[in-house]
């Protein structure tokens, strides 16, 4: 099992036993639904055998090498020895189910029909991903993430990638796709090109964001073996998400992703609040008011499609749906705008940061709107889209929080460190852990000091990225991470979010401090920005790296949340 488990730089301990007479605690999951999630773990080898391939001075319409509507024919197939060789993970005739994906990897009956996957069907898949019907085409992932369009037979499998021409009909590249598919389960075919006829040439590159990899152009074929041995990453996410779910004990569960863009301030979606509710939590869970099919449903609603990986955002947005504003208006008491933060932070009326450097988009309204902290829902006239507003608990018994003794946490499943990521109210959360005397895990009192902060040497704030073999600076970075703050360690605010909810009480209707903290698992990527984030928030960071070890990583950290926070070995 490869789990790296980390917080304030400690090994993390085994789950702990919960006693009968402990409240159960309270967690909400945070699903990323950043686009790259559909991404496979490691792409679709695009190796090839220098001088293999035939090339041919002028190849007719359907001969290797050909590049026309339907892509350029080059380097496709599945002879050649060095894409086989890179193939090697995935052997359809092998006895070992883990080689030869014969199992169903998410066999969820909310898919219908429509598993994923079918190891006898063949789907259409880029590269980077399966092929998206938002994007790219032929597609076999629906829009809504819960379907497939996969084919039963080689021909059709072919055929649809040059559109059913029968220009094609017993061609060089239609039958050397019919026995890739017969004899290996895949076939790599065209690339496309600037020949490709539009419909059949996706995806486009958008503005502000990285460049596409080439293997996002890439087309090919594979059967559902293919994808049970090396599933995108969202479906492992999902599927491990809901398996935890499935067995997690004595705990109150939700469910939450990042939200569409609604301006500045995201605030996250909350699919499922907290279950069960109070009255059905005490003295231990009701499973019949837990509905565990209902949570992994929410998890089934997750569309994975966001241009933004907004995980400050939505632990500030999720601070709220802790906090007892609904009782005592104690979020908006401290949230109302004018905030007044200075120039280099975000707020109203007088922050702002400089402009974008990749659309242009004027960043001296960062964050200016009267209810930037407090929005309302916002259906898109255009349309007809619902942007989520900021999340609250319910009344009578469907709170957030059921008693000053229940722990609370969030816990993000994210593969990869934040994008977009930082319009939160800052300089107010600074204020009030300051003047509540917030100490970092070492001991030292927080400072922080908003003034100048292109200049400003030590502006403080929560920064650790430092403990996990970066600089702070280096950590803070900025390349297609706009909007960002101005001072020099200290422009991405997400571990600053986790560090106030897990040091301030949330509460004015309950005695002692009720707090949040924030564990962070992640499939693959090893950012010390989410590492900060995790110590910040009195959490731990779990970093996976196979499905098995995801799901291990979930069981880890329900355990730990009921253990005690330890800074230091």
């Amino acid at each position: 099992m490869t789990v790296g488990l980390m917080a304030a730089g400690t090994l993390g301990l085994l789950p702990s036993v919960s006693r009968a007479d402990d409240p159960a605690p309270g967690v909400m999951f945070l699903l990323d639904n950043h686009e790259s999630m559909q991404d496979f773990p490691q792409y679709l080898p695009e190796a090839f055998t220098p001088g293999y391939y035939p090339s041919p001075a002028s190849p007719a319409l359907g001969e290797l090498g050909y590049d026309g509507d339907y892509g350029h024919f080059i380097n496709t197939g599945c002879s050649d020895p060095a894409l086989v060789s890179a193939m090697s993970w995935f052997d359809k005739n092998s006895t070992d189910t883990a080689k030869n994906g014969s199992v169903i990897y998410d066999n969820d009956p909310d898919f219908g029909p429509t598993p994923f996957f079918e190891p006898n069907k063949f789907y259409h898949s880029r590269g980077r991903r399966i092929a998206w019907q938002v994007s790219e085409y032929p597609y076999s992932l629906s829009a809504s993430f819960t379907a497939l369009d996969g084919a039963t037979d080689t021909l059709t499998a072919c055929f649809q990638e040059v559109g059913w021409s029968g220009a094609y009909w017993n061609s060089a590249v239609m039958n050397e796709c019919q026995t890739c598919l017969a004899t290996k389960g895949w076939w790599r075919g065209p690339m496309v090109s600037a020949k490709t006829q539009p419909g059949f040439n996706g995806p486009q590159q958008v503005p502000g964001e990285p460049p596409l990899p080439p293997e996002a152009y890439r087309k090919w074929v594979v059967s559902g073996r293919v994808l049970n041995v090396r599933p995108p990453k969202f479906v492992v996410a999902r599927k491990a998400l809901k398996d935890a779910i499935a067995t997690a004990s004595n705990v109150r569960m939700g469910v939450a992703t990042f939200g569409k863009d609604h301006g500045w301030y995201d605030p996250p979606q909350l699919l499922s609040a907290m279950r069960p509710s109070c009255d059905k939590s005490s003295p231990t869970i009701d499973e019949a008011a837990l509905n565990r099919p209902a949570l992994k449903s929410a998890v089934n609603q997750v569309l994975f499609r966001n241009n933004e990986r907004s995980i400050g955002e939505a632990l500030f947005g999720l601070g709220g749906y802790f906090s007892s504003q609904v009782v005592d208006n104690k979020w908006a008491n401290w949230f109302n705008q004018p905030l007044n933060p200075g120039w280099g932070w975000p707020g109203a009326y007088n922050g702002g940061t400089s402009d974008n450097p990749y659309t242009g988009q004027q960043g001296s309204t960062w964050g200016m709107d009267s209810q930037e902290w407090l929005k309302q829902p916002y259906t898109d006239p255009s349309t007809g889209e619902v942007r989520p507003g900021q999340p609250w608990e319910g009344t009578g018994f469907d709170k957030s929080v059921c008693s000053d003794s229940q722990t609370n946490a969030v816990v993000v499943v994210t593969a990869g460190k934040p994008r977009y990521d930082n319009t939160v109210p800052i300089t107010k959360m600074m204020d009030i852990l300051v003047a509540n005397g917030a100490r970092h895990p070492n001991g030292a009192l927080l400072t922080f000091d908003p003034s100048n902060p292109a200049t400003n040497p030590n502006p403080g704030g929560v920064n650790y990225c430092h403990l996990f073999g970066n600089s702070q600076e280096d950590c803070d970075y900025s390349d297609y991470n706009w909007p960002t703050g101005l001072a020099r360690t200290n422009k991405n605010f997400m571990d600053d979010v986790a560090f106030f909810l897990s040091h301030t009480d949330l509460r004015g209707d309950m005695p002692g401090s009720q707090t949040v903290r924030t564990f962070v698992v992640d499939y693959g990527e090893n950012s010390a920005m989410l590492q900060s984030i995790a110590l910040a928030g009195k959490g731990r960071f779990y970093r996976a790296t196979q499905p098995a070890a995801l799901r291990d990583a979930l069981s880890f950290a329900l355990g730990e949340i009921r253990t005690p926070f330890c800074s230091a070995p």
